[in-house]
């Protein structure tokens, strides 16, 4: 096979291309994951030489294309669907066995067929029947069919651009387009070279059916006007040998540079711009992933520099300001190097196995995941944390709680610290590392905090000063009787109104049982401050993180509690920030 005989057709959220090696469908899953199905595939015209007759092989093409291509979307649509197969479904395959995807695709193409007589032949044939009346030759009545014929097929074309799926097909459509012209062009098969090409192929299924249009114009001149079910029968009849003679007329525009066979595509290249659409890199990606695996290409190693210029790029296309920051952040995680490493070494070629993870990291950055939930790990306040979907990312705005809370011990101290909500466990062994004599209990309701906690506090080498107590606040501590001389506390504090207008980021991925604070926002306050005077040693301090706006609304609760000598600290950014006061004595 040529590589003007490479062929293709956009499937759901994919690509089938049909080459030298066999047919393969590439398929771009939800979780941003490529699936290739391929299958050794020998055409029609090949397999039964005697079918390769020009004028007679384009209707075997023709049938055998359907069936391929309705098996492949078949396919492309099995990764994507959750519903239960239907009774008519669960009878075929009681019936037929493993035949039933083939009576399946058999009695879906004879309804096809059907559909399409009915609109493409039925109608425009009935419709020109109207204007027998005012005395127009048969050829005049022919072409008057093949306008109403054209007219039908573009309106239905433009209906089904409409929809949002089929849009996206559309898409593959041209990505297809553009991978074939760069192959063709003998250029390496990357994003940047195959974006350089038209989305319009003299070879398209799209010119296929517009020059069916004429040459049946042409061929149904010659047959006269009869009655209505004399010409639907002929045409009926006519489409093996019209569909052989545009098949024939296909593949010589496909091979021709010629002005002939430029004329003779230009209506069904400008047909083109309603069915294929400007495709994004990752479908591109998609489309060249399915022309490699047909054809038998290996795939080519990337260096360190073209996977970062490849993440950014898909990452910007989101609009994630940190687009090459993060790409270099995730490639450093599955190659394990740091960023100078990276920075320095812009050439060196990365296996394909650590690309497609790289690629999976990416994919799940832009569908705004948070960076360090990817990178599963956070610095704060120097230190290395291990995290993950569950709990709340440590944040620099926490940091100034900890460093106001540092200046309340003395290196000498040996004290109990709480550290309630603790989520990563952060903050307490951010104290215990500071400050050597202390010890600290971290507390939280959830499995995943503490999970996270304990890793943490293994990663640090605290298991001697930090322990951690499942808690809904400090219940488990009240009925141990526990006694501490601090409770630091990041509590839940967004205002449940407010939860809708956060970061993406933030709303789709943090926990919102570490963001939510209830109606005003200060649920977890008013509970923590009356039980905190049960567990504080006389003369203890609470100390609170808390948002921008609360500074005196937290201040008023500790006061109406009884606490003393309470202090509202700002941030760097000049906003409360954090909120402390003392037990009395």
């Amino acid at each position: 096979m040529k590589k003007s005989d490479v062929g293709g057709q956009a499937v759901i959220e994919g690509v089938m291309m049909r080459g030298t090696k066999g047919l393969a469908t590439a398929v771009r899953k939800e979780d941003g994951e490529i699936v290739i199905d391929f299958q050794k595939v020998v055409p029609i015209t090949k397999r039964y030489k005697m079918l390769n007759i020009p004028l007679v092989r384009g209707i075997f093409v023709l049938i055998d294309s359907l069936r391929i291509g309705i098996n492949s979307l078949n396919y492309s649509a099995s990764l994507f669907e959750d519903t239960e197969p239907s009774k008519f479904e669960d009878w075929l395959r009681g019936k037929f066995g493993e035949k039933a995807n083939d009576v399946i695709i058999g009695i879906t193409m004879v309804f096809a067929f059907i559909i399409a007589v009915g609109l493409f032949v039925g109608i425009p044939t009935a419709a020109a029947t109207l204007f027998g009346e005012y005395g127009f030759s048969p050829v005049g009545l022919n072409l008057i069919e093949a306008m109403i014929r054209i007219i039908i097929l573009i309106l239905y074309i433009w209906g089904i651009s409409k929809l949002d799926d089929i849009y996206r097909v559309f898409q593959y459509h041209g990505a297809e387009h553009k991978t074939i012209f760069c192959y063709e062009s003998e250029k390496p098969l990357t994003v940047e070279n195959v974006r350089q090409f038209s989305r319009f192929h003299p070879r398209c299924g799209t010119n296929f059916l517009f020059l069916i249009m004429f040459v049946s114009v042409f061929i149904i001149s010659f047959t006269g006007w009869g009655s209505f079910l004399e010409r639907l029968v002929l045409r009926i009849i006519l489409i093996p040998i019209i569909s052989g003679i545009t098949y024939e007329v296909i593949k010589w525009l496909g091979k021709s540079d010629s002005i002939m066979a430029k004329i003779i595509a230009y209506p069904g290249l400008q047909l083109q711009k309603l069915t294929t659409r400007e495709p994004d890199g990752e479908q591109i990606e998609v489309a060249i992933a399915s022309l490699m695996a047909a054809e038998g290409l290996e795939e080519e190693e990337k260096n360190i520099g073209e996977l970062i210029n490849t993440g950014s790029r898909i990452l910007s296309e989101v609009k994630i300001d940190t687009a090459r920051l993060d790409s270099q952040l995730l490639l450093g995680k599955v190659i394990s190097k740091d960023k100078i490493y990276l920075m320095t070494n812009k050439d060196e070629k990365v296996k394909n196995e650590d690309k497609k993870e790289f690629i999976k990291l990416i994919n799940m950055r832009k569908e705004k995941m948070p960076i360090k939930y990817i990178l599963g790990e956070c610095d704060f306040m120097g230190l290395d944390f291990y995290i993950e979907e569950g709990v709340l990312i440590p944040r620099s705005d926490t940091e100034v709680l900890v460093e106001e809370v540092l200046k309340l011990i003395d290196e000498e101290d040996n004290i109990m610290v709480c550290d309630l909500c603790s989520g990563s466990g952060a903050i307490g062994i951010s104290l215990a590392h500071y400050r050597k004599n202390i010890k600290v209990d971290s507390i939280d309701y959830y499995d995943i905090p503490e999970k996270v906690t304990k890793k943490n506090i293994e990663r640090n080498g605290l298991e001697d000063r930090v322990d951690f107590i499942k808690s809904d606040l400090l219940g488990e501590a009240i009925k141990n009787g526990k006694r501490y001389h601090i409770i630091v506390s990041n509590p839940p504090y967004i205002k449940d109104e407010d939860i809708n207008n956060l970061m993406e980021d933030v709303k789709e991925y943090e926990p919102h049982t570490a963001l939510s604070g209830g109606d005003d926002g200060l649920v977890f306050y008013r509970r923590i401050i009356e039980e905190s005077k049960l567990v504080l040693l006389d003369g203890g301090i609470l100390s609170f993180e808390i948002g921008y706006d609360q500074g005196e609304s937290v201040k008023e609760l500790m006061e109406a509690e009884g606490y003393q000598d309470i202090k509202v600290i700002k941030d760097l950014a000049g906003h409360d920030r954090v909120v402390l006061g003392k037990l009395p004595c």
